[in-house]
Parts: structure tokens; sequence; C-alpha cells
């Protein structure tokens, strides 16, 4: 009867340990996007985060001027969720401006998954010409 008190007594007392941090949401990785030189400088994480959230964005730009192309040699039919018309010359920052920004006007969408958000954000900011 003792060591089912004692027990009893230690499960209570032990507390759960905090949920870890979804790393793949836009909730952890907008606010790396935003960070400036300075901040970057003074941080190797926040610095490697950043350089994180610009290679997502930009894998992700690259893969739909790839599927653009695609479609437009007539070698792939592109579902409408894919296509976007990024215009030649944008820069990685102004993607990662595009994104950041979506992510401010739709607070609500950033529990989703980061590229889900950064391909939403591109789809809005240069929908398909056709």
């Amino acid at each position: 009867m003792k060591a089912i008190f004692c027990s009893a007594l230690i499960a209570l007392t032990v507390t759960p340990a905090p949920a870890a941090e979804d790393e793949q949401s836009a909730d952890f990785m907008l606010p790396y996007c935003r960070l400036t030189q300075k901040e970057m400088s003074a941080d190797i994480k926040k610095a490697a985060n950043h350089s994180r959230c610009v290679g997502i964005v930009e894998g992700i730009s690259q893969m739909f001027n790839l599927l653009e192309e695609a479609q437009a040699a007539g070698s792939a039919q592109v579902n409408p969720l894919l296509c976007t018309s990024i215009p030649a010359g944008i820069t990685s920052e102004q993607l990662v401006s595009v994104v950041v920004k979506y992510g401010e006007t739709f607070p609500e969408l950033t529990h989703r998954p980061f590229t889900v958000l950064a391909m939403s954000a591109m789809r809005v900011a240069w929908p398909c010409k056709k």
C-alpha cells in the first residue's frame, strides 16, 4: 500500500515535458525569415534558420519555374494548384518578402507547414497566366 501511495505521489509531481516546437511550421520559420543582417550576425543558429528559410523559398520558386517550363513545352500538364507565373529577375529577398507578407496577412494559416504557406504566397502573388 505504501508503494502505491509513493508511486501516486511521484506521478503527481512529474510534469510533462513541453511539446517540441514544430520546426516545419510557418509559425517557427517566419520569424527567421524576417531577421536583419545584424540579428543574423549575432546568432549563428538564427542565421542558419534564416538561410533555411531562403533556401526553402528559392527551392519552391525553382520548382514552380520548372513546372511552368514543362507545361509550356507540352511535356507536362500542371495541376492548377502548382501553376504560377513568377516573373524573371525576382530576387530571393523579394520572394521571401512575399512569403512573410502573406504570413502577416493571413496569420491563421501560419500553423501550416512553411512549404505550404510559401507555395500559397507565391501562387497568390504571381497567379498562373492561363
